[in-house]
């Protein structure tokens, strides 16, 4: 990739690489500098701008990070995730249902390793996250990377990453209670840790702190967990 600064009449056709003040706005760093984008650099009083001009064997940015995004999740619908649109090099990669997190640590090491302009971020490997929340994000430092090393950080980090949802649905909460505690805020706070993994918790249960009474409300608890 060339970088620097290039006569207006050399422009057309490069990658802004600063964004430059216009009469009436902004051109933004990273936009391919075309006829209309000329006419305001030149209204402005510029006789020359800073671009970056990509080689032959070099991948822009946005189709760069794409390509590791659908490299660490090549089946976003099995993998419980969603992709987002790549734009200024970046695409982020969201969660599309409630669970946690499995993210295999030493693939996306060796994805971060291949070259200083790729990078992959994540969350800590089992992070409960809701449907929506954001899982990791790609992110081309430069305006261009060379493709072998994207083919390599796209190797090194494949099927990287993926929602584990609970593999339960529902539970009851048996409470035991010496003197008058009635359990609702117990019941409460469970129920909503319970939630946010998409487990439906049963109606609230409490009985005498003693065996028996233990012993029966176990036997007749409805859901695929107790939890007492």
């Amino acid at each position: 990739m060339e970088f620097g600064p290039v006569p207006l009449a050399e422009a057309e056709g490069a990658i802004l690489a600063h964004s430059v003040a216009v009469s009436g706005g902004r051109l933004r760093k990273g936009m391919v500098v075309d006829d209309a984008a000329l006419d305001r650099l030149r209204q402005t009083g510029l006789t020359e701008v800073t671009v970056a001009r990509l080689g032959t064997e070099d991948v822009h940015e946005n189709a760069a990070a794409e390509t590791l995004a659908r490299a660490l999740v090549p089946d976003p619908a099995r993998a419980g995730l969603r992709l987002g649109a790549a734009t200024t090099g970046r695409v982020n990669i969201y969660a599309d249902l409630k669970g946690v997190t499995e993210i295999d640590r030493e693939r996306i090491d060796a994805a971060n390793a291949v070259d200083p302009a790729i990078t992959v971020a994540t969350v800590p490997e089992w992070q409960r996250l809701g449907q929506g929340g954001m899982v990791a994000t790609v992110k081309i430092i430069a305006y261009g990377v060379p493709a072998i090393a994207l083919d390599r950080a796209a190797n090194e980090g494949e099927a990287a990453l993926c929602m584990r949802p609970a593999v339960v649905a529902s539970a009851s909460l048996i409470q035991t209670v010496v003197g008058e505690d009635d359990g609702e805020k117990g019941h409460r706070a469970l129920n909503k840790r319970l939630d946010r993994l998409g487990v439906r918790l049963g109606p609230k249960t409490m009985v005498a702190h003693e065996t028996e009474a233990l012993s029966g409300a176990i036997s007749a608890a409805p859901g695929e967990i107790i939890l007492i």
